[in-house]
């Protein structure tokens, strides 16, 4: 579902239908300190409804005016990693120098973000520019005009002695007259200056700041997670080949990516491909290439067709095979997809306009077990992750398959054989050779037990519907149990409880087949009805539930 507002305040209420001088002037009021910085923080999101069909100059705009905000306001941790992306990611110098103002807002300095900002510089090396962060709209000639690299510089003078490890690139910038003008390099002397002064005793251990996270345990949450809510969704991959998402899933633990072909930062779309071919790499030294499916989706459905798709995946070192391939949906099918990783991605006339970095792992099931966003992901992380699912796939395998057995055909079987009229129990004596009996007296004690059976068993048809073969199995068990329990058992009616019990055992044989043999016999009972119906309601199945 499209979101088409965010409301962060009684007073503040940006939409889709915002204009840029409206949301500048928002921004300018959390300057003032009218308002909460978390203005800004929703305002760094791609997926926020200001951006939608917003052309990507304004995009940057305003995500990077927000951004240098923090300077003022200070930068939460929520909004580290928005920031830390544009140092190590971005190639746009407005964006960067917001990223380098906005960090000086951190509560405070630490040594890790030393390697961003150095990061941050390759980054700008040829792609600098002047520019002002003090007004949203300023005139011209700028009164306080500054560029990426400068922002870079006054916070390494930020930083003072956690950029200690920085002096030997900093002291090799001074000497370099080609990338830096004379005013640069005097914020250089005093980056080192300040650094070299400070002689405090500080902790210059450098902890990892990662862009992953793993999906905690939830039983709500595996449910709405699972990748297999949207396995009939038509995709189509790099040969051009349709099929239901699930044919390109299958029963393996996969490395899911997203990229498209048009993207100009070769941070971003090229290394994603380049790293996930390396990952194959990786995955082929040790052998597990065929234990893993990896998939990269285009967020431009519309534009990358599958020859573009296959020339830059092959040019980007992917070998494609029977797991590994790149893939698009239809391009009003994208929001599915999107709705179900929650990408951060944003679109103007079904073209990108902002995206972020975006990986995904999922275990055999199906469910999201570690994401990747924003900032870059390490290949040997990456791969540890992959061989844990692969191990653990591999000893849940047995456990797993007994248990499906037993949730699919087992139980309902077995509840289906439960005697359920006391002319059944009489029934069942008799069979196995018990003389003298010929009736059970009712027993009301067996009802709440039986009703607790035959919920249970609903209950697993259900959740495992969208997984399987749909609802039709479901509304047949339903309708047995009500036979069973109503004038089967408390009526003593031995025909609705046999009708019952059929009905019980359909759903659970119905349940089990194979998908493929699903469709065949779902084709089958079509067609059988398109024969026998009018014309006009010809087309429909009956086997969806639909």
């Amino acid at each position: 579902m499209k979101m088409n507002r965010f409301t962060f305040n009684k007073n503040i209420v940006l939409t889709r239908n915002s204009s840029v001088e409206q949301t500048g002037a928002a921004i300018d009021r959390v300057r003032a300190g009218e308002h909460s910085k978390n203005v800004l923080v929703e305002l760094l999101s791609e997926r926020h409804p200001v951006y939608e069909e917003r052309p990507g100059y304004q995009a940057t705009l305003i995500k990077g005016y927000a951004m240098a905000s923090f300077e003022n306001v200070g930068l939460p941790g929520s909004a580290l990693n928005f920031v830390l992306d544009e140092l190590q990611n971005g190639k746009n110098a407005y964006m960067v120098a917001a990223a380098a103002r906005g960090l000086r807002g951190a509560k405070s300095p630490a040594t890790q973000y030393v390697k961003f900002l150095l990061q941050a510089l390759a980054n700008m090396r040829y792609h600098d520019d002047s520019m002002s962060l003090d007004e949203f709209k300023p005139s011209w000639p700028l009164k306080n005009p500054t560029t990426a690299k400068k922002e870079i510089f006054i916070s390494f003078q930020w930083l003072q002695g956690y950029a200690k490890g920085a002096l030997p690139e900093l002291n090799s910038f001074l000497k370099n007259n080609y990338d830096f003008d004379p005013g640069t390099r005097e914020e250089i002397r005093k980056a080192i200056d300040m650094i070299e002064t400070d002689d405090r005793k500080l902790d210059l251990a450098c902890c990892e700041i990662e862009g992953e996270k793993r999906s905690g345990f939830s039983l709500l949450w595996t449910g709405v997670s699972n990748i297999k809510s949207l396995e009939h969704l038509e995709v189509e991959n790099e040969k051009g080949i349709c099929r239901p998402l699930k044919e390109f899933i299958d029963q393996r633990p996969a490395v899911v990516a997203f990229f498209y072909t048009r993207c100009m930062n070769p941070n971003k779309c090229t290394l994603t491909i380049n790293k996930l071919g390396w990952l194959q790499q990786e995955l082929l030294k040790y052998q597990l290439q065929e234990k893993v499916n990896i998939l990269a989706f285009t967020y431009d459905p519309g534009y990358d067709t599958p020859a573009r798709m296959h020339v830059f995946g092959e040019n980007r070192g992917i070998v494609f095979g029977p797991n590994a391939h790149m893939l698009r949906t239809g391009p009003e099918e994208f929001s599915l997809l999107s709705g179900f990783f929650r990408l951060g991605v944003n679109h103007v006339n079904a073209t990108v306009n902002q995206h972020r970095l975006e990986l995904f792992l999922l275990d055999k099931k199906g469910n999201i077990s570690t994401s990747y966003t924003r900032l870059q992901w390490e290949i040997d992380k990456v791969f540890r992750d992959i061989k844990r699912l692969v191990k653990s796939s591999s000893r849940s395998g047995w456990l797993s398959s007994i248990m499906n057995c037993f949730q699919q055909v087992l139980f309902p079987i077995a509840l289906a054989l439960f005697p359920k009229c006391p002319v059944c129990w009489a029934v069942y004596l008799s069979a196995f050779g018990i003389s003298g009996i010929q009736s059970i007296p009712y027993s009301p004690w067996l009802i709440p037990w039986l009703i607790v059976a035959i919920s249970a068993n609903l209950i697993i048809i259900y959740r495992k519907a969208r997984f399987r073969n749909g609802l039709i199995p479901f509304w047949i068990s339903l309708a047995g149990g009500i036979l069973v329990i109503g004038p089967g058992y408390l009526f003593s009616n031995i025909t609705s409880a046999m009708s019952g019990v059929s009905l019980i055992m359909v759903s659970a044989i119905l349940n089990s087949l194979p998908y493929s043999l699903w469709l065949k016999l779902n084709h089958f009972v079509s067609s059988v009805f398109r024969d026998v119906k009018k014309p006009s309601q010809t087309g429909i199945s009956v086997f969806r539930g639909e």
